[in-house]
């Protein structure tokens, strides 16, 4: 399961890679999207500590709370019938050959 955060500055939703890292070596940002990550670079504005902080935590969060509803629904499930999809063989069958058997008279 992936984090979906929102972008502080546009209000976009955008996935980061887990360890908040991109395959590049750069880094991604909890607070801003790619692109507006990209023009606070440009500009030279610093990511709010604080508010990357408390992203995580919410998405974290977040995370812990879809796993535990998971769980939950899990438990809820009803069982599956495990009833044998063939009768059990009788006894009867198998003390007498079936030629032996005759009618009642």
């Amino acid at each position: 399961m992936r984090l979906v955060f929102v972008c502080q500055s546009c209000g976009c939703h955008y996935l980061v890679p887990p360890a908040l890292h991109y395959p590049d070596g750069g880094r991604a940002s909890a607070v801003w999207c790619s692109v507006c990550q990209a023009a606070a670079a440009r500009s030279g504005t610093a990511e709010p500590t604080e508010l990357a902080a408390v992203a995580v935590l919410l998405a974290v969060r977040a995370l812990k709370a879809a796993l535990a509803g998971r769980e939950q629904s899990r438990r809820d499930q009803p069982r599956r019938d495990r009833r044998p999809t063939r009768p059990a063989p009788t006894s009867r069958g198998r003390t007498r050959p079936t030629g032996a058997r005759t009618r009642l008279s």
